[in-house]
């Protein structure tokens, strides 16, 4: 994957915070070669002009003048390291240019968590400036990762039968015969056959007609477009032909699967939108979950409905454990574009869903035919939020300003007013002021510094301490409450310090878990309920 040389030494030039550089100017246009490494959250970045889903674990290596893109700036909640480099080769005594063999010019893969926690330890052992020798420790250390990957010439059967799949993927609405999926391949047309019908448990065109097919429900389900226009998208010329396909694969025709899709078994990839579906009337076959991230009420919920629960680790989703589920449907609001190509081979997918959660009502509403029902759901909230308001308002202080910080392992956040459903709710919905000084990056968890708390002064502070399933907050939390800063803050001093959950304040706050939220933020500003800990 990556050109290598004995004789070539690699130094590092610079770490820097990513999500701090790319919220700073939203463009990163790099002079020498480089590697991104996300050590929390998720993002979309455009590379080289590419869209790409990131998570935590990615690591991305680009060569040199590469352009780093936000494409999305709504919701900015990620964490991660600029890591440039240089190479020169020791024998020629000369730079080196490090290339990349791949079209984009770039390369994603997943590293593991050990090597994440290790460069973790690294950083937080260590003050900027950091020494060369971390650096180069963390260069190296993902280097080796990169170097691991790489593929050889030869490929397995299994390989060439899965280049024929991927070759399915992207021609699926043209047309294609098995000889031509052979040759691909490198086999006769009766071997090639024998051994994918071993693999995949079908022919190759029943493969294809039944990816065709799910890419037709994607299209019904997220546009307008007529099933006779469908049919030609997705590479049927027979209308008649598309239908019997259809309701053979699908067990209804084309014009009644949107009016029944709340029927089918749907698998839903956020535990927020399985509430949506369920105070809909909708009951999701499953939803994956983080266990440290899921309150008890929700758990509750979906045992009480029937939804089955598939608990998975934080920003890992374990394809395999969903595939046993044989969903008819999967949704997820962002997918890598691995992820969603493998969930496209087994049902139709619908994901870049909407982020905030009145819109994602409405959306839901309209999917599965309950647009009363939404309207309905989005009224119950607003005069929730309006109830609280009132009393909140006639309790404030003059001139009371509120702040959202995040606690992480290696530093604090702020959580900007349109950042996440929560702060929307404390900012704009309850109308709640957050300090002038921090009133930039309104959509990104933003860095900041105890001298910024001590400048921002809140009257009353909300404190996460984030958790993850890979590192703890704990010694960030206890030297914050330590500190000079942290005495003198009027929050402090009045008794104004509220901890609140991830689970429920980031990921959950949905049609259930807004309701809870609203109760806290009640108990916390006018009944003062302040536990020492969260």
């Amino acid at each position: 994957m990556l050109d290598s040389n004995p004789n070539w030494l690699a130094h590092c030039t610079e770490i820097k915070d990513l999500a701090k550089s790319l919220f700073q100017k939203s463009t990163i246009h790099l002079e020498s070669a480089a590697l991104l490494l996300i050590t929390d959250g998720q993002t979309t970045l455009s590379i080289n002009g590419h869209k790409e889903h990131i998570v935590f674990g990615h690591l991305i290596a680009l060569e040199s003048d590469a352009v780093i893109q936000l494409t999305n700036t709504n919701r900015l909640d990620f964490s991660g390291y600029l890591i440039s480099f240089a190479l020169y080769d020791t024998a020629m005594k000369l730079t080196r240019k490090w290339s990349i063999n791949t079209m984009n010019g770039y390369y994603i893969q997943r590293v593991p968590e050990t090597i994440i926690a290790d460069i973790r330890m690294s950083l937080a052992k260590n003050i900027d400036p950091l020494h060369n020798t971390i650096k180069q420790f963390i260069l190296y250390s993902l280097l080796k990762e990169l170097q691991q990957e790489q593929s050889t010439d030869e490929y397995t059967l299994e390989e060439r039968m899965e280049q024929t799949v991927i070759y399915m993927q992207k021609k699926y609405n043209q047309t294609m015969t098995r000889d031509e999926l052979a040759a691909i391949a490198g086999y006769s047309p009766w071997y090639y056959s024998r051994k994918f019908i071993e693999l995949y448990d079908k022919t190759p065109i029943a493969y294809l007609i039944s990816y065709r097919i799910y890419r037709a429900q994607e299209m019904l389900l997220t546009t307008d477009d007529l099933s006779q226009n469908v049919a030609k998208k997705v590479g049927f010329d027979d209308v008649q032909h598309f239908s019997r396909q259809f309701k053979r694969i699908v067990g209804r025709p084309p014009k009644k699967f949107k009016k029944t899709v709340g029927e089918y078994r749907v698998c839903f990839l956020s535990p927020a939108h399985a509430e949506i579906a369920i105070a809909l009337g909708v009951i999701p076959n499953c939803v994956t979950v983080t266990s440290s991230l899921t309150p008890k009420y929700q758990k509750n919920l979906f045992h009480e409905v029937g939804t089955t629960i598939l608990e998975m680790p934080q920003y890992v989703i374990q394809q395999d454990i969903i595939v046993q589920q044989q969903p008819d449907l999967i949704i997820g609001v962002d997918l890598t574009e691995e992820t969603k190509q493998h969930f496209q081979t087994i049902a139709p997918v619908i994901t870049g869903l909407p982020y905030d959660l009145n819109s994602s009502i409405r959306y839901f509403g309209e999917l599965f035919n309950k647009e009363n029902e939404a309207t309905q759901i989005i009224h119950e909230l607003t005069t929730h939020v309006d109830v609280l308001k009132n009393k909140i308002q006639h309790h404030l202080v003059k001139n009371a300003t509120v702040l959202y910080l995040r606690v992480e392992e290696l530093g604090y956040r702020y959580v900007g007013e349109s950042s996440s459903d929560s702060a929307t709710l404390l900012y704009q919905e309850l109308g709640l002021k957050m300090p002038e000084s921090l009133r930039t990056n309104k959509n990104s968890f933003n860095i900041c510094s105890l001298q910024q708390l001590v400048v921002a002064n809140p009257t009353y502070l909300f404190i996460e301490k984030r958790i993850m399933d890979y590192y703890t907050a704990d010694l960030s939390l206890a030297t914050l409450q330590k500190s000079e800063q942290w005495k003198n803050l009027d929050a402090v001093k009045n008794k104004h310090v509220f901890y609140v959950d991830t689970g429920l304040w980031i990921n959950n706050c949905s049609v259930f878990g807004k309701r809870k939220i609203m109760q806290q933020i009640e108990q916390s500003i006018l009944d003062g309920v302040c536990p020492k800990t969260q």
